[in-house]
């Protein structure tokens, strides 16, 4: 079983498709050792206190999961030898658990066929419970055991989150078109940006400033909510209020007001903008304006520019947003510092690549991912 803040634990870690390698660094900044990136996930070593630390501080992720075993597996046969292989001593002497997963990639098998085979061996684990029998419980279960197959590996690991982190307290309000909170401060990270002015030009619900002034002002993904790791036999009140206390990488100096700001054209949508902003408590740090950027006239000029700018996803939309990307491009010399960076998220990222490209910025990095069930290009330019 776990114990001390010294012993070592691997742990899994859930993020966005396409930004791994952002989440990764933010792992090691927080004290974790990567040891490996698979699609969506991350495998990071260090002490128990990773539990509290990244649950608390991870803006980029979705779930923390401490890690049984990673097996390469041809079939059922495979998965019911690799778990039943596993001691389960977290489930914890006469507690419930339930195992969940996902299966991705061409198998002869459901998930429902790895959960089933995953609980068995769990059921008929020598380690699991203290010798005691564990009990099933889908519905509220103590502990969560996942098992995922995920190509060819199947990961058994125990949930330490809950529900997913990048469901923010915060919001209030939620734009049809809003970005995951983990996505959009992955974003920030991947512009380069650690503290200082920043704009989001196509704000709708302010999702990217909030979690910029978030990060800038040192406080934690969530203030207020319930854990899974509050349900292990492992649970150290003590040692989570430590992790908790200060930010382990903080970001120098505080944010001013009108540092980070925000544009929305839209009447209802800055209205629920200022609403989230409220909500998160930022409203010293972030500056909403209802106003058209392909048409604002800054009083300033910024370092960085990180956006969510609306999909052409619609019929006919392709054609609209090519001219709205022309006209923000065009506009971003009168924004944007000398080698200040851009970067901006759409389905369409090789047409906002190409306004880039006219708009005389060049062209940085670019990478594709998923949002949602939409796979979305991140570009990141600047200019020179």
């Amino acid at each position: 079983m776990l114990g001390g803040g010294r012993f070592t634990q691997r742990f899994l870690l859930t993020c966005a498709a396409g930004f791994e390698d952002i989440s990764a660094i933010e792992a090691e900044a927080l004290g974790g050792r990567v040891l490996g990136i698979r699609d969506g996930r991350i495998i990071v070593e260090g002490d128990v206190r990773l539990i509290y630390r990244l649950n608390a501080w991870a803006r980029t992720a979705h779930r923390i999961l401490l890690l049984l075993g990673v097996f390469r597996v041809g079939g059922l046969d495979d998965i019911r030898e690799r778990a039943s292989g596993i001691e389960y001593d977290l489930i914890g002497p006469g507690r419930s658990f339930a195992v969940r997963g996902e299966v991705n990639g061409v198998h002869g098998f459901t998930p429902g066929d790895v959960t089933s085979t995953v609980a068995r061996a769990v059921m008929g684990s020598r380690g699991s419970s203290g010798g005691v029998r564990p009990r099933i419980d889908t519905a509220d279960p103590d502990v969560v055991i996942r098992a995922d197959v995920i190509g060819e590996e199947l990961f058994i690991s125990v949930d330490t989150t809950g529900e997913s982190l990048h469901v923010r307290e915060w919001r209030r309000f939620n734009h049809p078109s809003s970005i995951m909170p983990s996505l959009a401060y992955a974003l920030v990270m991947f512009a380069g940006w650690r503290g200082g002015p920043l704009l989001d030009t196509f704000t709708g619900g302010a999702t990217i400033p909030i979690e910029a002034a978030l990060r800038w002002i040192g406080r934690t993904v969530h203030e207020h909510r319930e854990y899974a790791y509050r349900r292990l036999p492992i649970y150290d009140p003590s040692m989570e209020a430590e992790e908790r206390r200060d930010d382990p990488d903080p970001l120098p100096d505080t944010p001013r007001p009108g540092d980070i700001r925000g544009l929305e054209v839209n009447p209802k949508y800055y209205s629920g903008a200022m609403k989230n902003v409220e909500s998160a408590g930022v409203s010293g740090a972030v500056s909403i304006s209802l106003a058209d950027s392909t048409r604002w006239e800054p009083d300033r000029r910024f370092p960085f520019i990180v956006t969510n700018p609306p999909y052409g996803i619609s019929p006919g939309g392709r054609k609209r947003v090519a001219g709205l990307y022309r006209r923000f491009a065009s506009r971003l010399p009168a924004m944007l510092e000398p080698d200040g960076v851009v970067v901006a998220i759409t389905t369409e990222h090789r047409q906002m690549a190409a306004a880039l490209s006219a708009a005389g910025l060049r062209i940085l990095d670019g990478r594709r991912g998923r949002h949602g069930n939409l796979w979305v290009g991140a570009v990141k330019a600047a200019l020179f």
